[in-house]
């Protein structure tokens, strides 16, 4: 969702409080030093998620970051899905459908739910399957299309050459989200990792990765 005030303030590399320990948590007793941290699946900043993985995630590869977009993008699509739900009724009031026979009312307005529940049903899994992954070998990031398109893009933690972050707006700077920039020499020169909840905290756990290659 746009804003509708943009004042970009970008911020490279700003000093951020420690997020990482020194090793990856494995044991019960080490992730609950984490427990601040939301362990749902619904989470858009989930540090050392349970129970998660992807497609080319390799045995001794261990997740430390899983990220969505900040849950403020959905209102868009649920604020639209919500004004569609009472279109059969403001235009039965209207008397527009008053025109049609009762039998056509009936399967127009079956329609109208039934795309509007689609669109709603859409957003919902282009949020929830859009995700970006930083694990202890590299930066993954799934783009989703529809439930048999998808694209899978990673890059190696020591091919990272510079990590930056942007807020924009208003709201950006209220709910703390922005997009985090990675520039990258692999074969795809630059990721972003766009409206995600506390850019500062993902910038620091990249440069603190990026230290530990080095």
């Amino acid at each position: 969702m746009p804003d509708v005030f943009i004042s970009p303030d970008e911020q490279i590399h700003q000093e951020v409080p420690p997020v990482l320990p020194k090793k990856v948590p494995t044991t019960e007793s080490e992730k609950k030093e984490f427990r601040s941290h939301s362990h749902s699946h619904f989470s858009a900043f989930n540090l050392y998620p349970d129970r998660v993985n992807f497609e080319t995630k390799n045995d001794d590869e261990k997740i430390i970051l899983m990220l969505r977009q900040h849950p403020i993008v959905n209102l868009k699509w649920i604020f639209i899905t919500t004004l569609l739900l009472f279109g059969p009724s403001l235009l039965t009031k209207f008397g527009v459908l008053t025109l049609l026979p009762s039998g056509f009312q009936a399967v127009l307005a079956l329609i109208w739910y039934l795309v509007t529940f689609t669109y709603a049903i859409e957003g919902f899994l282009n949020w929830y399957f859009n995700v970006y992954f930083i694990t202890t070998e590299r930066i993954v990031d799934v783009d989703f299309f529809n439930l048999i398109d998808k694209r899978v893009s990673d890059a190696e933690i020591e091919k990272i050459q510079d990590v930056s972050y942007t807020t924009m707006g208003v709201f950006g700077a209220a709910f703390n989200y922005g997009d985090v920039v990675i520039q990258t020499a692999s074969e795809v020169p630059e990721f972003d990792f766009l409206s995600v909840p506390n850019p500062d905290k993902v910038v620091k756990i990249l440069d603190d990765l990026r230290e530990k290659t080095h």
